[in-house]
């Protein structure tokens, strides 16, 4: 019987590396969904120690050395998939000067706007990944749900300490927007079989 097809193909049939038992490290939920978040967690506790502003840019060095781990900073990015780290470090670069030039955009927005436009990134995150699962990218469903988890962790930041900086969003955003166009540019999966070619790392097996 072949029970849950998205949940089933994400979790048994992928293998980040071939010949290699999958350990609770390499495992896709761990990788998307445990690890962004502890990342997060102590870029910000080490962010704020700088101040508010600066805290405010965990969540997104937090994805940042979640993608650093998983999938990694491959150059020349040959695929789509494979720019998103890369993204996420430019629009963090751009983020912190911007932070440290005090640039427009660098004031923390009141509690409950903070809180509501994190919630948002939060949802779009998350059904950015439904929607790049059931289309057949397991790799950019995993993506998006590295930056739903970063975003999660931000939400409830933004609860805490109303520190949410609009210039913070940029790398968040741009990867979000990143995983959109490839998804929406890629090519059907096949019925037959086999990995996406934009997907080099996934050896999916459709049943």
């Amino acid at each position: 019987m072949y029970a849950g097809p998205f949940f089933h193909r994400w979790c048994d049939d992928v293998r980040p590396e071939k010949g290699l038992a999958m350990t609770f490290l390499q495992h896709p939920a761990f990788q998307s969904l445990v690890l962004p978040v502890l990342l997060a967690l102590a870029a910000i506790a080490l962010l704020r120690l700088l101040g508010e502003r600066w805290s405010s840019l965990g969540a997104a060095l937090g994805l940042l050395l979640a993608l650093a781990v998983w999938p990694g900073f491959d150059w020349p990015a040959s695929s789509r998939a494979q720019t998103i780290p890369w993204v996420v470090l430019a629009g963090l670069l751009a983020a912190a000067l911007a932070v440290g030039l005090n640039a427009p955009g660098t004031k923390p927005l009141r509690r409950g706007s903070g809180l509501l436009t994190m919630a948002l990134v939060t949802v779009l995150a998350i059904a950015l990944a439904v929607w790049a699962g059931l289309g057949g990218s397991l790799l950019l469903a995993q993506l998006a749900l590295m930056v739903a988890s970063v975003a999660g962790v931000a939400c409830l930041w933004a609860w805490r300490s109303a520190s949410v900086v609009p210039v913070a969003l940029l790398p968040l955003v741009l990867a979000g927007l990143t995983i959109a166009f490839a998804q929406g540019s890629q090519a059907p999966a096949s019925p037959e079989g086999g990995a996406d070619r934009d997907d080099p790392y996934y050896t999916p097996k459709w049943k």
